[in-house]
């Protein structure tokens, strides 16, 4: 049997969240302190912006008069390259070190999901009355796994970076110049001064969070939400090979493939489904063969849209006909109404997620809040965590709470 989500997740939790938390928070404070450091050079142009405020003046008319005052100045000048090379070295260095660290952390957490997949079969094999033993190739399985998630981790940080409506895209070297310029921006507006636009810009990139963005399509994802996919996508993928082999090497040919809500309508279709691994079954369609939904009779295992594919939460085990029992379907979740709205079990755990991911934000701000500002943060974290775990309640939905923490 493969792991099961549940176990998936404590692993990702155990060896990497908390390493990209951490390079998160390290780049926010930096960016943050580097920012409103800056800020006691600009007075006079902080005034002058006012000014021409008052006068009518246009954004973009303030903004190039206060770089011109501003680039006019040495100490400012000095300031803003000598904190920009700083800065970059720095977080060069946060990059190089949580690199090495994940690495070393995604090793130990494939060894450790290798012997959990393995367990996980060995007692669906006990309760069968059969034997098992280790299948003769799970060393160069694992082997092969701690690789590809290497791999996957590693392109994480060479494509992090920050991504809201203030600050567009930015890749992380270049955080601490966009954040700068457009706390500049701010004050050119006139609606800020620089203190204020500094504390709005670092609240709007802790926000943000830390992200994996894919320059070609513009999709981004939190950088501990993208390290559990990739977590998520990979053990599952070896679970699936380490079961795969054990079959083979025992003689098993039928596999059965698991039940979870909210499974996506295409592989809800072969739930409870059996498959046989050989394709050379009668009386059962092959597991390779595609999803109904493209025109087969399998399973898609091997296809990335497959069971066992990309994100797919599905596991499958080995079926032995006579002994084995078909599980019974899943109740069915019935809508559920709150606050007015209806959700259905999709819209519930979505809602979940973005309830999680407000709250880690909260959390992050709390990083690079004043300290007048951080009691405000700490009411907003307890509202809205009192939230979560009401709405959780009332759809009757287990809540997540190792998805609302950040590190310390």
């Amino acid at each position: 049997m493969a792991l099961t989500d549940e176990q998936i997740e404590k692993l990702a939790d155990k060896y990497l969240v908390g390493l990209y938390q951490n390079m998160e928070k390290d780049v926010l404070q930096d960016i943050a302190r580097r920012v409103r450091k800056t800020g006691r050079l600009t007075e006079t142009a902080e005034i002058m912006a006012r000014d021409m405020h008052e006068q009518g003046f246009s954004t973009a008319q303030i903004y190039a008069e206060v770089m011109r005052i501003l680039q006019a100045d040495p100490a400012y000048i000095k300031e803003v390259a000598e904190n920009t090379k700083a800065y970059k070295a720095e977080v060069t260095e946060i990059i190089k070190a949580t690199t090495a660290e994940a690495k070393a952390a995604g090793n130990k957490l494939v060894a450790d999901a290798g012997m959990m997949a393995y367990n996980n079969d060995l007692s669906m094999w006990e309760l069968a009355g059969q034997d098992l033993s280790k299948p003769s190739g799970m060393s160069q399985i694992i082997n092969s796994f701690q690789k590809d998630l290497n791999g996957q981790l590693k392109n994480l940080t060479r494509t992090t970076g920050f991504k809201n409506t203030a600050l567009g895209t930015t890749g992380v070297k270049q955080a601490y110049q966009r954040a700068l310029d457009t706390a500049l921006l701010e004050v050119a507006t006139g609606s800020f001064s620089f203190d204020e636009a500094c504390n709005k810009v670092v609240r709007e990139m802790a926000h943000s969070g830390l992200r994996s963005i894919d320059y070609a399509s513009g999709r981004s994802y939190q950088l501990d939400t993208s390290a559990r996919m990739c977590v998520r996508t990979s053990m599952n993928q070896m679970a699936g090979r380490i079961t795969e082999a054990n079959c083979r090497e025992s003689g098993v040919d039928l596999v059965i493939v698991s039940q979870h809500e909210g499974a996506r309508e295409e592989h809800a279709d072969v739930e409870n489904q059996v498959f046989s691994m050989s394709g050379h079954s009668d009386k059962y369609p092959a597991f390779d063969d595609p999803l109904p939904c493209d025109g087969g009779e399998g399973a898609g295992y091997g296809d990335p849209a497959g069971i066992c594919g990309v994100n797919c939460r599905h596991t499958f085990y080995p079926y032995w006909e006579g002994i084995s029992e078909i599980p019974e379907p899943l109740p069915e979740y019935e809508p559920v109404e709150v606050d007015g709205k209806e959700y259905d079990y999709y819209k519930a755990t979505q809602e979940q997620r973005a309830m999680e991911r407000e709250i880690r934000a909260l959390k992050r701000e709390e990083y690079v809040a004043t300290a007048e500002d951080r009691q405000e943060v700490d009411r907003k974290i307890r509202a809205k965590t009192s939230e979560y775990h009401r709405f959780s309640e009332e759809v009757g939905i287990r809540p997540k709470d190792n998805r609302l923490r950040v590190v310390a």
